[in-house]
Parts: structure tokens; sequence; C-alpha cells
């Protein structure tokens, strides 16, 4: 008789156990779902932009020129955040506006299509038997200023080609501001101008 109520009283433990364990792991997630209605609610929603805007409307069937691409962007601004500098160079970023991939790409991506409507062919992957050209382009700044109700986007860059022979044979530095209530819009168009004014500055180097 005694045993029995021993193993009565154990099982009525274990028992026990395992109802609050069950509670414990509803109450768990109960709230994990509170939570995820929170957030959502007030989280802002993200809008993604890519800093590849170029149209491409190249006519060119024999390329004057052609190159390989190195591009490299600081890493304060290689991110998928969009860096705001107020009028006292405070920096923050934007909530709401998202790059869809890192700057770097984006940009190479946007010069590839920029060369071609110079009439200039970008080789994405060059042998190293291929004697040609290397156009280094370093972005030093990108960033959008706000002032007032206008975003001022700002782009630095400097650039280099390189021969075959590792001889630089030009250089130059860039600067592009461009405005736009859309602070994504606004640097794409100073992006683009920048790029631009790149190809124009390099496209009869020989």
């Amino acid at each position: 008789m005694c045993d029995y109520t021993k193993q009565d009283f154990y099982l009525k433990k274990i028992l026990l156990f395992c109802v609050q364990i069950c509670f414990f792991a509803t109450t768990v997630i109960s709230l994990h779902g509170c939570l995820n209605v929170n957030l959502k609610s007030v989280l802002p929603n993200q809008i993604y932009y890519s800093l590849d805007a170029i149209a491409l409307e190249s006519q060119c069937k024999n390329p004057t020129s052609r190159l390989a691409l190195n591009v490299s962007v600081l890493s304060p601004f290689d991110g998928k955040d969009i860096l705001v500098y107020n009028e006292k160079t405070e920096i923050t970023i934007l909530e709401t506006y998202k790059w869809i991939d890192l700057p770097k790409n984006m940009i190479r991506n946007a010069f590839l299509k920029i060369a071609l409507n110079h009439c200039m062919q970008v080789e994405q992957n060059p042998s190293i038997t291929q004697k040609i050209k290397t156009l280094r382009l370093n972005i030093n700044e990108l960033y959008v200023k706000m002032q007032s109700d206008t975003n001022n986007a700002h782009i630095y860059l400097n650039y280099e080609v390189i021969g075959h022979d590792m001889n630089r044979i030009k250089s130059g530095i860039v600067t592009s501001n461009m405005q736009d209530t859309n602070p994504a819009k606004a640097l794409q168009d100073t992006v683009s101008d920048a790029l631009n004014k790149v190809a124009l500055q390099i496209k009869n180097v020989n």
C-alpha cells in the first residue's frame, strides 16, 4: 500500500510538470505572435531602390575602346543603408529607403551601360593575355544632405586609367550634386551624372 502511494505521488508530480511545460510553451508562442503583430504595426514599410537607373541607348556596333573595370567604395558608403548628413554634419540613415544591393555592384552595372552608350566596351572577365586598359573607380563619398525639404545628393570619386603595362595613362576627380524630393532618386541622378562625366573624360584615351 505504501509503495502504491509513493508511485501515485510521483506520477502526479510528473503530470504536473508536463502541464507546466505545456503552459509555458503556449505562453511563449502567444507572446511571439503578439510581438510579431506589434513590430509589424510599428516598423515602417521599406522601399528598395537601385543606384543603377541607366537606360541602355547604345547604337554602337564597333566600340572605339575596350577596357576592364574595377570599382571600390569606401566602407561607410558601401552598405544598403542610405546615409544622411544634416546641417550639423550629424549622420543618420533613412528608415524607409534601402538599396537593393551594395553600391559598388550597382555602380559597376550602371557604368557597363554608360560605357556602351559612349561606344566603349567593358570586358567583364578579361583574360591576362588581353592587352587592354583598366579603369579604376574609387568612390570616396556618397550621401544625401537634407536642407529644409530638399534632398541634396553628393558623390565624390577619383578615377585612374591604367595601361596593360601598369602605367597610369589618365586620372581625375569628379564630383556631382543633384536635388530631388526623393533622396534615392537624387542619388541615382548624382551617380548617373558623375559616371557620364568619367566616360566623357576617358573615351578618347589611347
